[in-house]
């Protein structure tokens, strides 16, 4: 009995020293731009069985643009600088949109009952022998009706799940409040001058062909343009979440026949 309770106490320290190598691999990778922590975390993953091929769409540079372009919508030079802030910002996105692909393509895998689900509807259209040959299932432009009402009904699911919207707006906290609102709060150490033409000039001894217009940002934009980043990370956190839990789950079904 002594030796039954050690082994479990054993096993149990083993997992919660995985756990934090993982949280220490995620937070390298998130707030210090480690590739390598990736790999490693990768790694891992593929190792535990819930990872193969991962293929994150990332979000285009425009619609952070027309969201920051949105709120600075009465600043002068306001398209210079949207673009200035999410060049600047980008990267950090994308980083944070891999965690988030990656958390939502295992919580897919490990979804029994929703591969369960695609796994019966699958058999409706595919016969055994198609479905070993094939490289993906219904990841990517859905054309069957049946499975595009099933994708959006596990989706639906997702979007009810109070665990799982909880689980993303704590991500977007911890992530804006451990990096990237400190980034944001520095924007004007990294905003280029402007110089436009001066056509419309305050006095007739004004003849400068050009005028410097002002970038900087005041303490109070630079606290809105934060809420309003942190709302489209949100918004695109639950996109790519989403994403990753339905080819997560086609995969899951497809491993079965591997």
């Amino acid at each position: 009995m002594e030796a039954m309770s050690k082994s479990l106490k054993n096993n149990e320290d083993e997992k919660f020293s995985l756990k934090n190598i993982k949280r220490f691999l995620i937070e390298k990778f998130l707030y210090d731009s480690d590739t390598e922590s990736l790999n490693i975390l990768l790694n891992i993953y593929e190792f535990e069985g819930k990872i193969e091929n991962i293929s994150p769409a990332y979000i285009s540079l425009k619609h952070l643009k027309k969201d920051i372009l949105k709120f600075l919508k009465d600043k002068e030079g306001k398209e210079l600088i949207a673009y200035n802030i999410s060049s600047l910002i980008y990267p950090d996105i994308n980083r944070f949109e891999l965690f988030l692909y990656l958390e939502g393509y295992r919580a897919g895998a490990n979804s029994i009952k929703a591969a369960n689900r695609l796994e019966i509807l699958t058999f409706k259209y595919i016969s055994l022998e198609e479905l070993y040959i094939r490289q993906k299932l219904f990841n990517y432009e859905i054309k069957n009706s049946e499975i595009l009402n099933l994708k959006q009904s596990i989706i639906k699911d997702l979007r009810r799940s109070n665990t799982t919207r909880s689980y993303i707006y704590d991500s977007v906290f911890k992530f804006n409040l451990k990096f990237l609102k400190r980034k944001i709060m520095k924007l004007n150490d990294s905003l280029d001058r402007q110089l436009i033409l001066n056509l419309e000039p305050k006095d007739d001894n004004d003849t400068r062909k050009f005028k410097e217009v002002n970038s900087y940002l005041s303490k109070k934009e630079l606290l809105g343009l934060n809420r309003k980043i942190v709302k489209f990370l949100y918004r695109d956190g639950m996109r790519v979440f989403e994403n990753a839990f339905w080819n997560g789950v086609n995969d899951k079904v497809m491993k079965r026949y591997k």
